[in-house]
C-alpha cells in the first residue's frame, strides 16, 4: 500500500518531495488496485484494467475553447470501454465527471463555473492516494479562482472511494465539500427553467442505443425534473453498433439537503446529471461549507440486468456505506 497524506495549506515543500518520491516509485500497487501517474493524469486501475483517470494537469482544448483541470475523464466501463467524453463538439465545456453550477454569485459578481466563465476550477493538490485490498481512496483539492485573481474564492475537496468490481458493477462513492473562502456569500443556482448544476457526468454521446432509466422507469425523452422524485438515474448505451451494453448510475445520498431532489439533467445526447439544488438557490456563507454525497455505479448490461434498483436499496440500507 502506498499513501500520500497531509499535502495541504502551506505544504508546498512536502508536496514537491512527495511528488518526487511518487514519480520515482510509481505505480503504487495493492492486491487489486494500482495507480499510474503522469504530469497530466492519475489513472486508477483494478487488476490492470483502467477504472478512471483524474486530470490534475491543465488539459488544453483540441480546437479552441477553455482549458480545464481537476476532473475525471475517461471513466471506463467494467470491460475497458470509455463511457465519458471531454470537449464534445456539441457542448465543448462539458468534461467527464465534474461538479459545477451555471449560475453563481462570487464576491458580488455573476460567474459560471459550468461554462468556465469568470471562475476557473484548477487542481491544487492531492491529500491522499491510497490503495488497499478492498478499496482505493483518492482525496483531491481543487481551487476555484475568479478570472484575473490569484486568490481562490471556493475550495473544492472531493473524495473518491472505489471498491472492487463484482460481476454486475463497480461502486465509486463521491463526497464533495465546497468551502467559501471569501468574506461575502457564495450563491449556487441552477439554470433558469432547466436546473443543471451539482454532480455531472458527460457521457460519450457517440455510443448508440441510449436508454435512460429512473426509479419510475425508462424515460421516453430528456428530462429536467423526474416526478415522483427519483433518488437515482441510470444511463446506458452500447460500445459500438453491435457491442455490449454498459452504463453509469448516480445515486443521491439520503444525507444531501432536500433529498430526494426531483431535479436531474438527463439528456439522450450524452448527459447524466444530479441537478442540485435544481430550480432553487443555495447560499454558502463566509467560512461555511456545503457537502454533497453521491454514488456512481458503473455496470454491465441494462439497468434491469444490473439490478440498479436493488443496488440502490443496498446503498440505503448501508450495506455498502461510505467510510
Amino acid at each position: 500500500m502506498r499513501s500520500e497524506n497531509g499535502l495541504q495549506g502551506g505544504g508546498l515543500l512536502r508536496a514537491m518531495v512527495a511528488s518526487a518520491i511518487w514519480f520515482a516509485t510509481s505505480p503504487a500497487v495493492s492486491a487489486g488496485f494500482s495507480v499510474d501517474r503522469t504530469d497530466a493524469q492519475l489513472t486508477l486501475k483494478e487488476e490492470g484494467r483502467p477504472v478512471f483517470s483524474f486530470n490534475h494537469g491543465e488539459i488544453q482544448p483540441p480546437n479552441g475553447g477553455v482549458a480545464r483541470s481537476g476532473y475525471i475523464h475517461p471513466l471506463y466501463g467494467l470491460d475497458g470501454d470509455v463511457l465519458t467524453d471531454d470537449f464534445p463538439s456539441d457542448h465543448p465545456h462539458h468534461r467527464g465527471v465534474f461538479f459545477g453550477w451555471p449560475r453563481m454569485t462570487v464576491m458580488g459578481e455573476d460567474v459560471d463555473v459550468w461554462h468556465l466563465r469568470g471562475l476557473q476550477p484548477r487542481f491544487h493538490e492531492w491529500e491522499e492516494i491510497r490503495v488497499e485490498d478492498d478499496t482505493a481512496s483518492l482525496r483531491v483539492v481543487n481551487l476555484w479562482r475568479p478570472e484575473g485573481s490569484e486568490r481562490p474564492a471556493v475550495e473544492e475537496r472531493v473524495r473518491y472511494l472505489v471498491r472492487p468490481a463484482d460481476e454486475a458493477g463497480r461502486v465509486i462513492d463521491i463526497r464533495g465539500t465546497f468551502s467559501n473562502l471569501t468574506r461575502e456569500p457564495v450563491v449556487l443556482r441552477g439554470q433558469t427553467g432547466a436546473g443543471y448544476g451539482g454532480l455531472n457526468v458527460r457521457m460519450d454521446g457517440g455510443r448508440p442505443e441510449v436508454v435512460i432509466t429512473t426509479a419510475n422507469g425508462v424515460l421516453d425523452g430528456d428530462a429536467d425534473v423526474v416526478e415522483p422524485a427519483s433518488p437515482w438515474a441510470a444511463y446506458t448505451s452500447r460500445a459500438g453498433d453491435h457491442g455490449p451494453r454498459s452504463g453509469v448510475a448516480i445515486f443521491q445520498h439520503p444525507g444531501n439537503p432536500g433529498y430526494p431532489v426531483p431535479s436531474w439533467t438527463l439528456r439522450h445526447y450524452g448527459f447524466l446529471g444530479a441537478a442540485w439544488p435544481g430550480q432553487r438557490s443555495h447560499t454558502i456563507e463566509p467560512g461555511e461549507t456545503l457537502e454533497l454525497r453521491y454514488r456512481l455505479l458503473v455496470f454491465r448490461g441494462s439497468a434491469d440486468e444490473a439490478e440498479v434498483a436493488e443496488r440502490f436499496a443496498e446503498f440505503l440500507d448501508g450495506r455498502t456505506e461510505q467510510r
